[in-house]
């Protein structure tokens, strides 16, 4: 998939945070590269029963490993939140002051939701490998797992060969 080399934030981007954060919004959001913040809408039942089925299934198969919902990521393009981060118990979380990662989590999710695109995943997958994750996991629409590495989609997880191709 050749992941474009990870960037130091930029200033639009950081005064985006700082704005986004000095709102106090009780909603998700994130920023991109523009300085501009994103609004995401709340998340259904769907997608949060996606969600819990994951956790279930990568705690099943990696059972010592953290998973973490919704943790701001720095990228080069602002700061992402994937809808779920996992990583071993020697994972060495390295972030800045607000809280955000600088290095991705070795396991980045996307849940894919209606107003989602595969361009914007594609986008967000190579995001979440430049900045290091090792895989990175997109659950589209109809519940199916697609596994992403450098070298592009996987046929399986190399990092939990057992997980399920489908979550329902």
């Amino acid at each position: 998939m050749n992941a474009p080399q990870r960037l130091i934030p930029n200033p639009l981007a950081e005064a985006a945070i700082e704005y986004g954060q000095s709102l106090k919004l009780d909603a998700p959001w994130e920023t991109n590269a523009q300085g501009q913040i994103i609004m995401n809408p709340p998340i259904g039942f769907l997608h949060a029963d996606r969600a819990d089925k994951i956790m279930t299934a990568i705690k099943a198969n990696l059972p010592s490993w953290r998973i973490w919902p919704e943790l701001g990521l720095q990228t080069a393009d602002g700061v992402k939140a994937p809808d779920l981060s996992a990583a071993p118990p020697d994972f060495a979380v390295n972030a800045d002051g607000r809280g955000f990662l600088l290095r991705a989590s070795v396991l980045c999710v996307e849940i894919m939701s209606p107003s989602n695109t595969w361009e914007e995943m594609r986008h967000k997958t190579l995001l979440y490998l430049a900045a290091g994750a090792k895989e990175v996991w997109v659950c589209d629409e109809d519940g199916a797992l697609h596994f992403f590495d450098g070298s592009g989609e996987l046929s399986q997880s190399f990092i939990a060969p057992q997980m399920p191709k489908h979550i329902g």
